[in-house]
């Protein structure tokens, strides 16, 4: 029980306190204003909204027969269309926001605080504060019955979560780095790239996730997505900007 409660809280920290401290970080070092990270998290939550509402009239024609597909055909191919979908409406409003928004956001700055305000709203709202309220009640009926099969938890299961959720925070902003590559580089291909960074993370993870491979394999591999990704922000050149500078002339 100790075990698992350091492990819930280590997941907390990870899921919901780390965004927000590095949002403090880019805001304070980096001199990006929040409304530049709070795009970020706008762009999620219409690509979240609009995926719910495509989803829901698909699953309605599947419910009438109208799609006439067995069930798990039907859910491998939501999955596929989910990943692939996400990704491409992500990194498409991600390079509409650099190209349309007044403010200047095609630069390392602020393609950082755009990365970040997309995946801390993923990691907050979809598992930091759904585990801070399962926590709690975790904690309020302990003792009990209903609260018996959340203590038998394995700790493990909490910090591959926590693991899990920094690869993907690398992973959000490693594909908001490459949608900024199209405009500093001047070359389309970087948005097809962007896009097939984020279905072949996501798709391998969450794929293999689906076969029921083992919680040690998906962190190894979850480790492995997320040298891969900062390797290529070095590649990029994505971690030479000035911190004195706040928000001076990028390097990038």
């Amino acid at each position: 029980m100790i075990l698992l409660s350091i492990a819930i809280v280590i997941a907390i920290l990870v899921t919901v306190v780390l965004p927000i401290a590095a949002g403090f970080w880019i805001n304070k070092k980096l001199g990006v204003p929040w409304s530049i990270i709070f795009y970020g998290a706008f762009i999620y939550f219409l690509v979240q909204s609009l995926m719910t509402l495509l989803f829901a009239g698909v699953d309605a024609l599947y419910q009438s027969g109208t799609i006439a597909l067995n069930e798990s055909t039907y859910l491998v191919l939501q999955i596929g269309v989910s990943i692939l979908l996400t990704a491409a409406m992500g990194v498409a409003l991600r390079w509409a926001a650099m190209r349309y928004m007044k403010e200047k956001l095609d630069n390392l700055e602020s393609a950082y605080a755009v990365g970040l305000g997309y995946g801390a709203a993923e990691s907050i709202m979809v598992w930091g504060l759904p585990l801070v309220l399962t926590f709690v009640n975790m904690i309020r009926n302990i003792g009990e019955e209903v609260a018996a099969e959340a203590w038998a938890l394995s700790p493990f299961i909490p910090l591959a979560l926590s693991m899990e959720r920094i690869t993907a925070f690398v992973l959000s902003i490693t594909v908001t780095i490459l949608v900024l590559q199209v405009f500093k580089r001047d070359k389309g291909y970087w948005i097809p790239a962007a896009i097939g960074l984020e279905v072949l993370s996501n798709g391998l993870v969450i794929g293999l996730s689906e076969l029921g491979l083992g919680y040690g394999w998906l962190v190894l591999i979850a480790v492995v997505v997320m040298g891969f990704n900062l390797f290529l922000l070095y590649r990029l050149r994505a971690f030479e900007f000035d911190i004195t500078r706040a928000g001076g002339e990028p390097a990038l």
